[in-house]
């Protein structure tokens, strides 16, 4: 992945020749983030241009007390390029997203002159004391990294050219970004450990089981026949607190009377379910 991206810096460094007209400024930020409830964050990166961009070098920092999980670029403004990398490296808290039309020879437009999502961030919260994430560009050495945008121009004798476009440049020559915020929205914490009634019972043939973990703990939770006997484990791993929730999917077991039992540090408890066929 890493090879791949840098084959974006060198197209730009071959092809960069100075531009003789170029109007129009350039927007990057973010749209309304979305959060669901598996503790993941969705936040849309969107790019303002009013000329063809042909290549984009994106690189982003963001704060601790998140995993970025993913870098989609499905149902975006790019989803035809040749080229979309995202390099991450969630223990420096950094991605490299690089974005370039034409990697063929067959010929394929620019981004044209528009408003619109680029790429979506998806961020897992880690720390449950985490109340915003933010984003910043940031740059880099060796190799060399900035929020760079590459603009195809033409000149008024028809010649086809391409400019670069950063942070630094004049008002109505720059990229106009420094950093945004996204608020993660949480709901109170549960209390106390809970194992609430399953979803529909009875049930057939599947049914979901609720818990609330006050804190962060092991957590077992199993299924047993009236004998006793375990036939089935739902979770057995380590889970942050909050209201979790898991299914069961009963339809290679027999009709009849169940029990779950739940084990989350020193809490216990136990409940009935019955599956009919």
């Amino acid at each position: 992945m890493t090879k791949r991206f840098h084959i974006l810096t060198v197209l730009i460094a071959i092809l960069l020749v100075p531009s003789l007209v170029f109007a129009g400024s350039s927007k990057f930020g973010a749209a309304k983030a979305t959060m669901t409830g598996d503790n993941l964050i969705t936040v849309p990166l969107v790019v303002s241009n009013q000329a063809n961009l042909a290549a984009m070098d994106i690189p982003l920092k963001f704060s601790e007390g998140v995993t970025l999980k993913e870098v989609s670029f499905v149902d975006t403004r790019v989803e035809y390029f040749d080229l979309k990398v995202a390099n991450i490296d969630n223990e420096a808290s950094t991605v490299n997203i690089g974005l370039l039309p034409q990697l063929t020879a067959n010929k394929k437009d620019d981004l044209a002159a528009g408003t619109g999502t680029v790429a979506n961030l998806i961020f897992e919260v880690n720390d449950p004391n985490v109340t915003e994430v933010t984003v910043e560009a940031y740059t880099t050495e060796n190799p060399h990294h900035d929020l760079i945008f590459v603009y195809h121009v033409v000149d008024d004798a028809g010649n086809r050219t391409l400019r670069t476009v950063t942070r630094d440049g004049a008002s109505d020559d720059r990229i106009d970004f420094e950093s945004f915020t996204v608020e993660v929205a949480k709901e109170a914490l549960p209390t106390a450990f809970a194992l609430n009634q399953n979803y529909p019972n009875p049930f057939n043939p599947t049914t979901t089981i609720g818990f609330e973990l006050p804190k962060a703990s092991q957590v077992k939770l199993s299924i047993y026949n009236v004998l006793g006997q375990e036939v089935d484990v739902l979770v057995d791993r380590h889970m942050e607190a909050g209201r979790q929730s898991v299914e069961w999917d009963a339809s290679a077991k027999a009709s009849g009377l169940y029990f779950y039992r739940i084990e989350a540090g020193d809490f216990n408890e136990t409940k009935k379910m019955m599956m009919l066929k």
